[in-house]
């Protein structure tokens, strides 16, 4: 048995692939490796470069379009939580077509369930979940479209399915992640390039539910979705027309940086 495909020894990254090509490749290599050097792996680069070029060379063999799904472990060993002694990396690759959802405005409440606060592990995406598991529950259960997650200190950290940006005017926050969230590529893209581009001042800093129900509009990004506005939290509606323009203009920026790393 893979027993570290029940334990957060093991990782989990997804990506878009289109032909068999994975959008922003570099990046998502660099992500894997400082991933398996957070938990423990040996030699994390020369893991990653050898997982993500089986991986590639799989997906280019049937020229692979949507997105596709990899989970690494430390392979099989005993029972038990301390890893194998000699443990032989292992990675289960999954590829789904594209989604054929229509992302519109989200409808958001509160969860209940918070993150847990573990700033070894924060900005990572361990196959451990098992909060936003709890949290998508609990939209499902409310008839949310997805839930705004706090940690223990009643701080924005994200939302079940993606990161938070929060817009007033010229001014762009992102809830600080250094503590428990997962800082996804799309987050970074946005930070380090696309915001300060199109003329914002960004920040990352802790972020109060308050903040996010006085802001101009709402946004939640994630790999699968790209940008997305939300419309309202719980039963308070803040963004209106423009934080669907707003994610509709980040997203068309977004596509556009994709196609050019990719052409390097």
């Amino acid at each position: 048995m893979t027993e570290a495909l029940t334990m957060p020894t093991a990782l989990l990254r997804r990506w878009l692939a289109l032909e068999g090509r994975i959008h922003c490749a570099a990046l998502h290599e660099d992500r894997l490796a400082r991933a398996l050097a957070a938990l423990g792996f040996a030699d994390p680069a020369r893991g990653a470069a050898k997982v993500f070029g089986d991986m590639q060379r799989c997906l280019a063999d049937v020229k692979h379009t949507g997105t596709a799904r990899l989970t690494v472990t430390r392979g099989s060993g005993p029972r038990g939580y301390a890893p194998p002694g000699a443990a032989q990396t292992r990675s289960i690759l999954s590829a789904h077509p594209p989604s054929a959802l229509a992302f519109e405005p989200l409808r958001c409440g509160v969860a209940e369930t918070h993150w847990a606060d573990q700033p070894q592990l924060a900005g990572l995406k361990l196959l451990a979940r098992t909060e936003q598991v709890l949290a998508a529950h609990e939209a499902a259960t409310q008839g949310w479209d997805d839930a705004l997650m706090l940690n223990n200190e009643r701080q924005v950290i994200s939302s079940s399915k993606g990161n938070l940006f929060l817009f007033q005017g010229t001014d762009v926050t992102t809830p600080c992640l250094n503590r428990c969230g997962i800082a996804g590529t799309r987050r970074q893209m946005l930070l380090d390039n696309l915001l300060p581009q199109l003329g914002y001042s960004v920040s990352s800093r802790p972020v109060l539910l308050s903040e996010c129900l006085e802001a101009d509009a709402l946004i939640v990004t994630n790999t699968v979705m790209g940008v997305v506005a939300i419309e309202s939290i719980v039963e308070a509606p803040f963004s209106g027309a423009r934080g669907v323009a707003l994610a509709r203009s980040l997203q068309s920026a977004l596509s556009d940086h994709i196609a050019a790393c990719d052409a390097k």
